[in-house]
C-alpha cells in the first residue's frame, strides 16, 4: 500500500484543435507559439517561451466539460477528505481555510474560459487548496518543462536573527551565503512566507510549506552522500510570472547591496517530446497515451542485502562522507552511521519509504540495528528529514523493530473508506481480484478478529457519518493489513538497549514528510513516547513533525484499471489529455480519536523546535550532534 508524494504539478485535459486554424505541420508560423518554442535552442529557452506555447493551446468547452465531470466525480465519490476539509477550525500549527472542493469545482464549471491553460490552472489551484499532499492535478501538457532558478534560498538563524540567505548559486556559487533583503521589490521574508503559504499544498502547516519551498540537504542514493535539493520556490513545473526573479543581496565584504537577476533555466522533462506547432504539440505531448506514467511498474527482482563489515571497504557503501561519523551500512532507503566523538550514539537515516521490495529494506533496518548494537551503541537518533513517504508496510516494520508489538493490532491504525453505490457494485467482484486494491477487503483487517476479511462485505454494510454538516457513507472502522516481523527478529532486538525504551531514541524531522513517515512518527511519539525534534520553519513558531497523514492515495488510472480487471465498464470517463489525478482514498485515526489523523493537529506537534544554523543547514552531522547533546549527557 503506497503512501507517497512530494512532487506535484498539474493534470490534464485538453482541446480538440481545428486544423485550419493552425500552422501546417513542418512549416511553423512565427505566430505559432509552440513552433517558436520548438525552434529555439534549449539553452536559450525562457519561461515566457513556454508560457506563450501553453497559452496558445485553444480552449474546447466540450473537452473541458468531460474533464471537470471526471474530477468532480473523483472528489465527490472517492476522495476521503471531501467532508473533513470543511472543518472551519484549524488549530495550531495548522493554518488553512475550510474548502468545499465540490463547490469550487462547480464554480469552475460556470466560468467562461477562453484559455485552456487557465482552466487547468484553476483546477490545480482548487486541489492544491486542500493542502493534502496526496491530492494533486498533474497535466503533462502543462508540465512539459521544468524551471530552475539560479539561486536557491534557505532561512537560518544567525546571531539570534532569522535571515533569508542564498543556499546555492548555480553560477559557481558566486552569491552563496549572501543575505537576501528583497525579492521582486518586497521584503524577502514576507515575500517567501506569502508565496509558500498561498501557492504550495502538501501540508496544513504553513511552516512545513515554508520548509518545502526552501533548499535543504537530502540523502542521494546514487552518490551515497547528502546533496542539495533546491526547494519548490527554486524548482517549478508551472511557468513563473517572469523570466527572472529580482533579488537584492547583502554579501560579506561588499560595500553596498547588489541587485541580482535570478534567471530561470528551462529544461524539457523528456527528450521524447517532438513537435513543431501548436497542433503537433497537442498531438504528441498532450493527448493521452496508453498506460500510466505515474505507475511504479513491476516489482523489481530481489536484491542482495548489504551487510555491515569491519573491513576498510564496506560492501554497498559508496563513500565515507563525514570525518566524525562512520557509515556502517547502506540500503536503498536507509543509512546507518556511528558517531566517533560520541561512540554510544548511532544514527539511522530513513530518507525514503518508497522502496521495493519492502521486506529487503526491512532486513537492512534489522541488520543496521544489529551492527550498532555490536559497536556498543546505547542511544539512537532516527533522522526522517526529507522523507516524502512510501509504503506503509515498511513503516510498520521500522516501528516493530524499535518497539516489538505484543499484539498484531498494536502496529495498526484504525481507518475507514468512503462508500458509494458504484463502489458497492464493483466490490461484489473485487475480493482478491487483480488490480482491485482499493476494493479488496483481503488487504484490510477486521478489528473484531484481528484477521483480514474473508469477503468484501465490509462495503455492503456501511455506516453513516456526519462531518461538518455533510452526511456520507463510510466503511466500519478497519485497518490496513501490514506484516509482522519474524519472532527471530523480535528475540534479537529485545536485547538492544534502546528497544522499548523511548529515553534512548530521538527523532529528527523537518515537516517535509509524507504519510508513511507521518504514520511512523505518530506511532513512535504518540504511542511509544519518543521525543522528536522538528527543524526549520519560522523561529519561535510551532511546526508540524510531518506534512500529511492520509493513509493512501489512488489515481484515476488505478480506478480505471480496477474496472478493467473486473471486466466491467468504468462509470468514470477518461480525461482527454495525459494526466495523473491523485487523491487520498483511506483515512487513518489516532487511538481513540474521531478526528482523521490528517486533521488532528495535536498529533503533529512536538515540544522541541530547532532552528537551522549556518552549520546545521549544510552539515547533517552537526545536526545529529546538536540533537544528541540536547538529549543525552
Amino acid at each position: 500500500m503506497v503512501l507517497i508524494s512530494l512532487h506535484q504539478t498539474l493534470i490534464l485535459v485538453g482541446t480538440l484543435l481545428i486544423p485550419s486554424a493552425l500552422a501546417a505541420p513542418g512549416t511553423p508560423s512565427h505566430l505559432d507559439a509552440c513552433g517558436t518554442l520548438a525552434n529555439k535552442n534549449v539553452t536559450s529557452l525562457t519561461a515566457t517561451d513556454v508560457a506563450n506555447c501553453y497559452e496558445a493551446i485553444p480552449f474546447n468547452a466540450t473537452l473541458a466539460k468531460t474533464t471537470l465531470e471526471t474530477v468532480h466525480t473523483l472528489f465527490k465519490d472517492y476522495y476521503i477528505f471531501t467532508d473533513a476539509a470543511l472543518n472551519p477550525h484549524a488549530p495550531k500549527p495548522f493554518k488553512n481555510e475550510p474548502i468545499d472542493v465540490l463547490k469550487r469545482l462547480e464554480a469552475i464549471g460556470r466560468t467562461k474560459y477562453t484559455s485552456d491553460f487557465q482552466f487547468h490552472m484553476d483546477i490545480r489551484a482548487t486541489i492544491e487548496g486542500l493542502k493534502d499532499g496526496h491530492a494533486s492535478y498533474d497535466v503533462k501538457c502543462y508540465g512539459a518543462y521544468v524551471f530552475v532558478n539560479r539561486l536557491a534560498l534557505h532561512a537560518p538563524v544567525v546571531n539570534g536573527t532569522q535571515q533569508m540567505r542564498v543556499f546555492r548559486d548555480i553560477h559557481e556559487d558566486e552569491y552563496k551565503g549572501c543575505v537576501v533583503d528583497e525579492i521582486n521589490g518586497r521584503l524577502a521574508w514576507s515575500y517567501m512566507k506569502d508565496w509558500s503559504t498561498n501557492v504550495l499544498g502538501y501540508s496544513h502547516d504553513p511552516n512545513a510549506r515554508l520548509n518545502i519551498a526552501l533548499a535543504t540537504q537530502v540523502y542521494k542514493s546514487d552518490t551515497g552522500r547528502f546533496g542539495t535539493f533546491d526547494g519548490l520556490f527554486a524548482i517549478r513545473t508551472v511557468p513563473p510570472e517572469s523570466d527572472a526573479i529580482e533579488y537584492q543581496l547583502r554579501c560579506e565584504g561588499a560595500s553596498r547591496p547588489v541587485k541580482v537577476f535570478g534567471e530561470w533555466i528551462v529544461q524539457p522533462v523528456s527528450e521524447d517530446f517532438k513537435f513543431d506547432s501548436v497542433e503537433s504539440y497537442v498531438k504528441n505531448v498532450c493527448l493521452a497515451p496508453e498506460g500510466d506514467p505515474s505507475a511504479h511498474g513491476p516489482t523489481p527482482v530481489p536484491v542482495p542485502i548489504p551487510m555491515p563489515s569491519s573491513a576498510d571497504t564496506l560492501p554497498g557503501i559508496k563513500v565515507q562522507e563525514f570525518p566524525g561519523a562512520e557509515k556502517i551500512l547502506e540500503g536503498k532507503g536507509t543509512v546507518f552511521y556511528h558517531l566517533k566523538e560520541q561512540p554510544h550514539i548511532g544514527v539511522m537515516v530513513i530518507h525514503s519509504f518508497d522502496i521495493e521490495p519492502v521486506e529487503v529494506e526491512g532486513v537492512v533496518v534489522f541488520e543496521g540495528l544489529k551492527a550498532l548494537h555490536s559497536r556498543n551503541v546505547t542511544n539512537i537518533v532516527v533522522d526522517f528529514q526529507g522523507n516524502v513517504g512510501g509504503y506503509v508496510e515498511l513503516s510498520a516494520i521500522v516501528v516493530q523493530l524499535l518497539f516489538p508489538n505484543k499484539n498484531p493490532l498494536d502496529v495498526l491504525l484504525e481507518a475507514d473508506q468512503r462508500v458509494t453505490k458504484r463502489l458497492q457494485q464493483a466490490a461484489l467482484h473485487g475480493y482478491k481480484a487483480n488490480n482491485t486494491e482499493y476494493m479488496d477487503a483481503s488487504l484490510l483487517v477486521d478489528l473484531k478478529t484481528g484477521l483480514p476479511y474473508k469477503d468484501n462485505s465490509i462495503f455492503s454494510r456501511p455506516v453513516t457519518l456526519t462531518r461538518n454538516g455533510r452526511k456520507n457513507l463510510y466503511t466500519e472502522r478497519t485497518a490496513l493489513f501490514v506484516p509482522t516481523i519474524p519472532q527471530s527478529q523480535v528475540d534479537t532486538v529485545k536485547t538492544f538497549p534502546w528497544t522499548n525504551n523511548s529515553n534512548n531514541i530521538r527523532i529528527i524531522t523537518d515537516g517535509r514528510s509524507g504519510s508513511a513517515t507521518g504514520m511512523t512518527t505518530y506511532f513512535l511519539t504518540s504511542e511509544h513516547g519518543v521525543e522528536a525534534f522538528v527543524v526549520g520553519g519560522t523561529a519561535g513558531e510551532e511546526m508540524s513533525m510531518f506534512s500529511f497523514a492520509g493513509a493512501s492515495f489512488l489515481t484515476l488510472y488505478d480506478i480505471q484499471q480496477t474496472y478493467k480487471g473486473l471486466g466491467a465498464i468504468s462509470p468514470i470517463k477518461d480525461v482527454p489529455f495525459a494526466s495523473t489525478i491523485r487523491f487520498s482514498w483511506l483515512e487513518v485515526y489516532a487511538r481513540n480519536s474521531t478526528i482523521p489523523l490528517e486533521y488532528d493537529a495535536e498529533k503533529y506537534r512536538t515540544k522541541h523546535h530547532l532552528n537551522y544554523s549556518l552549520e546545521t543547514s549544510f552539515d547533517r552531522l552537526a545536526m545529529w550532534e546538536e540533537v544528541a547533546a540536547l538529549s543525552w549527557k
